[in-house]
């Protein structure tokens, strides 16, 4: 897959705002990842400058313009411990969210058509333990509003894909830990990725 730009909204969930004591914005809070975050056999090597390195589990969607919505599932691993203190002083997230192998991908998109994205549904599996559970629905921001957001802002090209957020129940993971992340269709798996912590 020929792979262009990534987007990533955050705070897309209202319970994992209020879990993180963040406000739950009124415009899509949008952040971006180079392609050299994204870790080639989907794991991840704890990074040198974190000690509190969080999972997030979510739906992602690849801009088409097919007529299609093509749907897949990753993880955006994040710096809990840096973010927070780059919070306090108001700077980016860069150090927080972009660092080796931190973006989890499955590169295979499933279409699907528009009316059935309410009935799409995403889990997150810490060492076979469910530890998140959402649907599309509960999203703030639609992925139709982010596309036409973004593309008012910056112009998206076929191929550059959206992360649209993480369900409540992120945590941290330690080093041999196993992140499974499923996307259900009608509540019939459609796509999945597993992703070990090194």
């Amino acid at each position: 897959m020929d792979l262009k730009n990534m987007y990533f909204v955050g705070r897309n969930y209202v319970e994992h705002a209020k879990e993180l004591n963040n406000e739950v914005p009124e415009k899509p809070l949008i952040f971006c990842k180079p392609l050299s975050t994204l870790s080639e056999d989907n794991n991840i090597i704890l990074p040198f400058h974190s000690n509190e390195v969080h999972f997030e589990g979510e739906m992602v969607f690849k801009f088409s313009k097919d007529g299609y919505y093509h749907v897949s599932c990753g993880i955006d691993y994040t710096a809990r411990d840096v973010q927070n203190e780059i919070k306090k002083k108001g700077w980016p997230w860069f150090e927080a969210k972009c660092f080796k192998n931190s973006t989890v991908l499955n590169k295979n998109f499933v279409k699907i058509e528009k009316e059935k994205l309410d009935f799409l549904s995403i889990e997150t599996y810490l060492n076979g333990e469910l530890k998140q559970k959402g649907n599309y629905t509960q999203t703030i921001f639609k992925i139709d509003f982010l596309f036409d957001y973004l593309d008012k802002i910056i112009g998206l090209k076929e191929g550059d894909i959206v992360f649209t957020g993480t369900p409540s129940g992120v945590g941290k993971v330690k080093k041999g830990d196993i992140l499974k992340v499923l996307i259900k269709l009608e509540g019939k798996l459609i796509s999945e990725v597993i992703s070990e912590v090194k």
